[in-house]
């Protein structure tokens, strides 16, 4: 194309320029979209990831056993769940058989982003503040000394709910797995001659007996107790892994290990 003046041709040259810059931002915005909007608890559409803590708060634990529930829980969230993996945290204790919510439920949020793109210090504040310190406050919450411990019926209502139900989930249970029901089932006088899954059964007769998982990798952060009898841990030995043998799916998985303290 030729141009009669230097004028025409730089005006050309200016329009050209402009076209182009907006090509680039575009370019830019289709290559880049704006991330979609949050819930109130910080979570897109879909959910696909769970990962759920069940704290045991029916009694007591020592300084060092809640020190070590505290870091596993926060390594199980901050080094291994992915962005908008919702995380739930439960207390069990004695009012849990007519009431159980979560005590914490948030999408984890990114702690970090492109910073060609995005403002990556209000990414990390907005980590900090709106998910990982009130996930900190949840877990660190003293357990009480309760009359029940109704761990099972707690797991078993969790497993029925929207908590557990996505493509892929974890449960992290942090008990000293001795079931108590004041006047119903206790493991604390279970007769180990007695078949102690028979008696658990006859106990949930008319709810569901166990929980059903798919997908999901059970981990059982045991808290020790001094002072039970053999034939309370013979029944407790035996009750759990059939309670927890109802697991499908590629991610099915159950591990067990034990806090320290007493």
């Amino acid at each position: 194309m030729k141009f009669k003046t230097q004028k025409d041709k730089h005006g050309a040259m200016m329009i050209a320029s402009v076209v182009l810059a907006l090509l680039g931002v575009i370019g830019f915005k289709l290559m880049h979209p704006p991330a979609p909007p949050l819930d109130a608890d910080g979570c897109t559409s879909p959910i696909v990831r769970n990962t759920v803590i069940i704290l045991d708060h029916s009694e007591a634990v020592s300084e060092q056993t809640q020190t070590e529930i505290v870091a596993r829980s926060l390594a199980a969230v901050v080094d291994k769940a992915e962005v908008n993996e919702r995380i739930t945290v439960f207390r069990v204790s004695e009012l849990s058989k007519k009431r159980m919510e979560p005590i914490f439920s948030q999408c984890k949020l990114p702690s970090d982003g492109n910073r060609l793109t995005e403002g990556v210090k209000v990414i990390a504040k907005n980590y900090q503040k709106r998910f990982l310190e009130p996930l900190k406050l949840a877990l660190q919450v003293a357990p009480d000394n309760a009359k029940e411990s109704p761990i099972a019926q707690a797991i078993i209502d969790v497993s029925l709910s929207q908590y557990l139900r996505g493509q892929v989930n974890r449960l992290l249970v942090f008990s000293d797995l001795m079931e108590h029901n004041d006047k119903s089932f206790s493991l604390y006088n279970c007769n180990p001659h007695h078949d102690v899954i028979d008696e658990f059964r006859r106990f949930r007769r008319g709810a569901q007996e166990r929980p059903a998982f798919r997908n999901t990798a059970i981990q059982l952060n045991i808290i020790p107790r001094k002072g039970l009898t053999e034939g309370s841990l013979k029944c407790r030995d035996k009750l759990w892994p059939w309670f927890f043998g109802d697991d499908e799916g590629a991610n099915a998985s159950l591990s067990t290990d034990y806090l320290p303290g007493a």
